[in-house]
């Protein structure tokens, strides 16, 4: 009976592993193809749209996309990511990630969010 235990056991740990590992890689391509829109150019136009000054902007941009590309804190977005989605499903939405329409709809996310803040920044500016 132990020995049955036991093989359950590894058995249900290295299934649990393997989903583990599926589950964060996936979580990392979604979080590496929704983010690949926003160059430093892209973001330094929703910043300074959003009330900064160019250079400030510009500063924001760069450790912005430091950090989107820093371990620690793509680590913490997969376990985001994971704590959500089952590995199964973060596949399937990391496959959707790869259609025209989506690629189509990051690309133009920086320039529609920078039409947004203007837009928001018009609506507050008439509110105050």
């Amino acid at each position: 009976m132990r020995k049955l235990i036991f093989l359950l056991l590894i058995i249900s740990q290295s299934t649990y592993a393997v989903d583990s590992e599926q589950a964060k890689q996936a979580a990392k391509n979604i979080f590496e193809k929704s983010s690949s829109a926003y160059t430093k150019e892209s973001l330094t136009k929703v910043f300074t749209s959003g009330g900064y000054s160019e250079q400030e902007s510009s500063e924001y941009a760069t450790k912005l996309l430091k950090l989107f590309n820093s371990d620690e804190f793509i680590g913490k977005i997969q376990g985001i990511y994971i704590k959500h989605f089952t590995a199964e499903e973060l596949v399937q939405i990391s496959e959707i990630l790869d259609h025209p329409a989506y690629a189509k709809f990051l690309r133009l996310r920086p320039i529609i969010q920078q039409e947004m803040s203007a837009e928001i920044n018009k609506i507050t500016t008439s509110i105050k």
